[in-house]
């Protein structure tokens, strides 16, 4: 079975190499390798040239001008030629069985949606932490950030091109919103908690180091999108977990106001009920206490000045 690995490239001249190497390591030597370059003004782009040259064939390079990674990977699914995509960041790693073994795990099955895996987080020091994910609930655990990540999933290329791939628009949370889609388009998903990607944090030039308030906004407006969708269509369900949802997106806006206070405070406004409490941990706490007294914007405030005090 042909699986197309799709590896984003901007600036990744001291990565990509390594990158290529580990997929072409795969124990599993059905794959093509569609490499897309993005604007670099490295050395990415000749070296992106020199491994096609060295490996005919089975390694493609192309060119997408618009900038952002999601446009970078659209340009690689249109090409892609495989029944199932492997993204691949191009500063992150596949372990030689990575493929196989998720292919092992679909057995065919086309059903499938997607792989929803762990994942190998290595620091910038070479400190190596396993990330897990859980899919009893997919929708909790899309909300929670545990059902897996660009990398270390696998897709179904022809329900990936079914709901127009990745959203070109959005800077931040591409791959939550990427997979919300798929939820809403009736995913059917299977998990796999062997680590088999690694995902290697940078020194510099990656999203998230970029502008916190914008990603945690993002992040907060997709986890907003969920819980309006599930109200919608799945009334009965939303009832009976909707202190779950709401508690966890208290504390996303709680850490929005660390950047913002006045955003998180809007955000608050408009998505929390008059009433609302935040949850306590089935004990005494301090922060409810101020919470209670002088609402949320008071609360932040206070916490701001002693930040000592324990939530």
């Amino acid at each position: 079975m042909l699986v197309s690995v799709i590896i984003p490239c901007y600036n990744v001249e001291a990565y990509i190499e390594e990158c290529i190497a580990s997929v072409l390591s795969q124990s599993h030597s059905e794959t093509e390798i569609i490499c897309v370059d993005n604007n670099s003004s490295d050395r990415t782009a000749a070296i992106l040239d020199e491994q096609a040259a060295k490996h005919p064939g089975k390694v493609r390079v192309l060119q997408e001008l618009k900038k952002g990674a999601s446009a970078a990977r659209n340009k690689g699914l249109s090409a892609a030629a495989g029944a199932w995509i492997q993204f691949l960041d191009a500063d992150d790693l596949l372990l030689p069985e990575k493929i196989k073994h998720q292919l092992g795990i679909i057995s065919g099955n086309s059903n499938i949606t997607f792989v929803a895996a762990a994942c190998i987080r290595q620091t910038v020091d070479g400190k190596q932490t396993t990330v897990t994910i859980r899919t009893k609930d997919p929708f909790k655990s899309l909300y929670t950030t545990k059902l897996g990540n660009t990398c270390a999933n696998m897709f179904n290329a022809a329900q990936l091109k079914s709901i127009g791939g990745w959203n070109e628009n959005i800077r931040s949370s591409q791959e939550s919103d990427l997979m919300f889609r798929l939820l809403k388009n009736g995913a059917v998903i299977t998990d796999d908690n062997v680590p088999l990607t690694v995902i290697r944090e940078r020194a510099s030039g990656q999203i998230s180091q970029g502008d916190p308030k914008r990603n945690w906004m993002q992040y907060i407006a997709l986890r907003v999108e969920i819980i309006d969708y599930l109200k919608t269509n799945r009334k009965e369900y939303f009832e009976k977990e909707k202190d779950f949802y709401y508690q966890n997106l208290f504390s996303q806006v709680r850490t929005l106001a660390k950047y913002d206070l006045e955003s998180a405070a809007l955000v608050f406004k408009d998505n929390f009920e008059a009433g609302f409490t935040p949850s306590a941990g089935g004990g005494f706490s301090p922060y409810a206490v101020l919470f209670r007294v002088f609402g949320f914007r008071g609360a932040e405030r206070i916490k701001g000045m002693f930040s000592k005090l324990k939530p």
